[in-house]
């Protein structure tokens, strides 16, 4: 039996969706991703072949085509569409009149949950808000539901450990930025947080194009705040390896905090628009999410429809940095009191 996956993008979605892979199965499974996305795929155990297709290239629905007919060379027995675009509405067309012994499965976008809860807010009934997205994945594999996406196969084998000094990831950017926490915020944070729990690090994780983590730094240079400027600087592998290294992780709802989870890490993740139960919260039970108390959350999936016409992203401003403090106390040890001098022990 050969199975095929579509999920071609984007980080998070990639990372959740790897659930798919954990409901045990007996065949060979090969995975179709965006080729500027292979690295969360390629390597893992469960996946016997890697089919990543180059969107920046060019050669739209003719090297869309010409790659359709490449998988259906290897005769699958049934293709799982966990991605549901256009793209692969084509594809299972291409299938249909091409294959058609091959089943075909396609997730649900649940639209009309989401929206429903976007109108209704936290009137609409729990049992009526989208499901979690890494549950769905687990569900059409012919899993419970409760199985987790793991990432821990991108662990470098060398040891990750800080040999018991406490690292605190931070993640302030989004590639949504209504989703990011105020730089403000963050940076009254880091200095409360090292003012009570001295020697600790404080870890920023970001591209260099993640215009709010690069304006943290600067802020953290200008006011002299000590931290480890890890932005730009890593690989997949390596950010896997760091992100298992921490303690917790902090940050906005964005894809790094799903693969800190992945790799077994607890995370605190700030809501503004979205909220946890929109289908991308934390999984891992130690997880703590920090939300609005606005009342017009959740307003989109990826802030970008707020209707505020003056103080925009009031959701986010709102949160507290006694509500982070607050979630992160339960994740982290407690602090080391320093000896009284003079006295003892």
């Amino acid at each position: 039996m050969k199975r095929l996956i579509f999920r071609l993008s984007s980080l998070g979605d990639i990372i959740l969706s790897q659930s798919v892979l954990e409901p045990p199965f007996a065949g060979e499974t090969h995975w179709v991703v965006a080729k500027e996305f292979e690295g969360l795929i390629l390597g893992n155990p469960k996946i016997k072949r890697v089919w990543s297709f180059d969107r920046r290239a060019g050669g739209g629905l003719p090297a869309w085509f010409s790659f359709l007919a490449e998988l259906r060379r290897e005769d699958f027995t049934e293709v799982l569409d966990i991605h549901s675009t256009l793209r692969t509405q084509i594809a299972r067309l291409y299938f249909k009149i091409f294959s058609a012994k091959t089943r075909w499965r396609k997730i649900s976008k649940e639209r009309m949950r989401r929206i429903g809860y976007e109108i209704f807010k936290r009137n609409w009934p729990v049992s009526l808000r989208p499901h979690h997205f890494a549950r769905k994945c687990a569900l059409i594999a012919g899993g419970y539901g409760n199985e987790r996406p793991n990432l821990r196969w991108l662990l470098a084998s060398e040891a990750t450990g800080r040999g018991g000094c406490t690292r605190i990831a931070i993640v302030p950017a989004s590639a949504c930025p209504g989703k990011e926490w105020t730089m403000e915020r963050y940076l009254e944070w880091m200095k409360r947080h090292l003012r009570d729990r001295k020697g600790e690090e404080l870890l920023i994780l970001g591209t260099k194009s993640d215009k709010s983590a690069v304006a943290l730094r600067d802020a953290l240079v200008r006011e002299g705040v000590p931290f480890t400027d890890g932005i730009g600087r890593y690989g997949l592998a390596e950010l896997a390896g760091l992100l298992a290294s921490c303690t917790a992780v902090l940050g906005s709802d964005t894809g790094l905090l799903h693969l800190a989870e992945a790799v077994g890490t607890p995370v605190v993740t700030i809501f503004g628009p979205t909220r946890t139960d929109f289908g991308f919260g934390p999984l891992d039970e130690k997880s703590k999410p920090v939300q609005s108390p606005l009342w017009c959350s959740p307003c989109s999936k990826d802030g970008s429809l707020c209707f505020r016409p003056v103080r925009r992203y009031e959701c986010l401003r709102r949160i507290e940095v006694s509500s982070v403090e607050g979630a992160l106390k339960t994740i982290l040890p407690p602090a080391a009191v320093a000896p009284i001098e003079g006295k003892s022990s």
